[in-house]
């Protein structure tokens, strides 16, 4: 008797055909939370993972889709670049941006486990990197969530922008 393939909902796309395996490695790293809509051959349709044989591995914890996630710190973080930019001037600006970045970071991360929604490791990479791992970040976040990365492309934008401003204004005139 073959292993059965299980089909799971990851935002707004399905993901499978993946083993038994797959899915409670996913509810025990808190990355499927109840609610997670899943499916095998033989079920009439799609059901909360915890209706199914997983019932037994769903942590504790309120269904992702009952708590909503703002996308506001994400949209800061986005266009912070941008705010950086007319600060350069500023004697410690590199620095007041750097603690800017990580105070987001961790209250986006606070924001998104409060929802049940955890993003392990990926706030590090703004943390560590500052304005240029902010893209990163924001991606991870957005699959995460079933987003559009809409704050993802001007974050690329915006950082772009002000590595244009930064260079164009040590140019001598």
């Amino acid at each position: 008797m073959s292993p059965t393939s299980w089909h799971y909902q990851d935002g707004q796309r399905a993901v499978g055909p993946v083993d038994e395996k797959v899915i409670r490695r996913r509810l025990s790293e808190g990355r499927m939370q109840a609610g997670t809509l899943v499916w095998c051959e033989g079920m009439s349709g799609w059901a909360p993972v915890e209706q199914t044989l997983f019932a037994a591995d769903v942590p504790l914890r309120i269904a992702p889709a009952s708590v909503p996630v703002s996308p506001a710190v994400a949209w800061l973080i986005a266009c912070l670049p941008l705010a950086l930019s007319l600060l350069s001037q500023v004697p410690g600006s590199g620095l007041i941006g750097m603690v800017a970045y990580i105070a987001l970071a961790l209250h986006d991360r606070r924001q998104l486990q409060r929802a049940g929604r955890p993003l392990p490791h990926a706030g590090w990479w703004l943390i560590l990197l500052g304005g240029v791992g902010a893209p990163v970040y924001l991606s991870l976040r957005a699959g995460m969530l079933g987003d559009r990365r809409d704050y993802v492309l001007v974050s690329l934008l915006a950082i772009a922008l002000f590595f244009v401003f930064a260079l164009w204004g040590d140019t001598p005139a």
